[in-house]
């Protein structure tokens, strides 16, 4: 399969990188060149671009999109273009050059806002099933990326997987980051299951399988066939104590 990778110089593509590189030709694109290349094909410049857009799109079968502000405090001026602007310009572009499958990079903020176990409309662990519920700006931009995905693939154009990821990070870098971690090894198992998932559109929270555990992750189990491997507890003992990934309230 030739997959676009977009936002490939960042964060989680990088760690993401590896675990695509093996099983499909990828095309990467960016603002600055990523440096887990290997032998896949990169263009670089700014996705805003309508023509850039589509000519990234052209001849390829499946497109990853990462690409965007991933800082949760930011106002709605910094999330605007890369959150909103962008996400649509790649799905109209997807369109037009006839990509089948969309996996599109949302985020755990979707559903933040019932962080607060009073919050929540049953007791346990936030669900998948419950109405998106943003605890800042930037996860209502993921918020209107889902639902934007969803007005392509109930027209026809595409199908697409939301991956509602956790905090990505080779390890957690304090124990805050327990409840919502995402290992490298379980964010590459995710992605290439989303690829070939025999689903037509779906938003799944995936995390690795932490045992403080904050998501259900059961429908990305039902759907995607995910079976996380990892758990932040292994690096109890390693990492400082530090504060939550996830926004208290909607002033963040």
């Amino acid at each position: 399969m030739r997959v676009l990778v977009t936002g490939a110089a960042g964060g989680v593509g990088q760690l993401l990188l590896p675990a695509l590189a093996g099983e499909h030709d990828l095309r990467l694109t960016d603002l600055r060149a990523p440096e887990r290349v290997g032998r896949a094909e990169v263009a670089l410049g700014d996705l805003a671009d309508p023509g850039f857009a589509e000519r990234l799109c052209a001849g390829v079968d499946a497109i990853v999109h990462l690409a965007g502000n991933p800082r949760p405090g930011d106002d709605w001026d910094r999330l605007r273009g890369p959150n909103l602007q962008v996400p649509t310009g790649i799905l109209a572009a997807a369109e037009q050059a006839g990509v089948r499958r969309v996996v599109l990079a949302s985020s755990v903020h979707v559903l933040g806002g019932y962080h607060p176990p009073s919050a929540r409309p049953a007791p346990g662990p936030i669900r998948d099933a419950w109405p998106p519920r943003p605890c800042c700006r930037y996860g209502a931009t993921k918020v209107f990326g889902e639902a934007a995905a969803r007005v392509y693939a109930d027209s026809g154009a595409f199908s697409v997987v939301c991956l509602r990821l956790g905090g990505c990070r080779p390890v957690p870098p304090t124990r805050g980051w327990f409840d919502t971690w995402l290992g490298p090894a379980d964010l590459g198992q995710a992605v290439r299951l989303a690829l070939r998932a025999d689903v037509r559109f779906g938003a799944y929270t995936v995390t690795s399988a932490n045992t403080a555990a904050l998501f259900d992750l059961g429908a990305a189990r039902r759907d995607l066939g995910y079976a996380p491997g990892e758990d932040s507890e292994t690096y109890r003992h390693s990492v400082p104590v530090g504060p939550s990934t996830m926004c208290r309230s909607g002033r963040d």
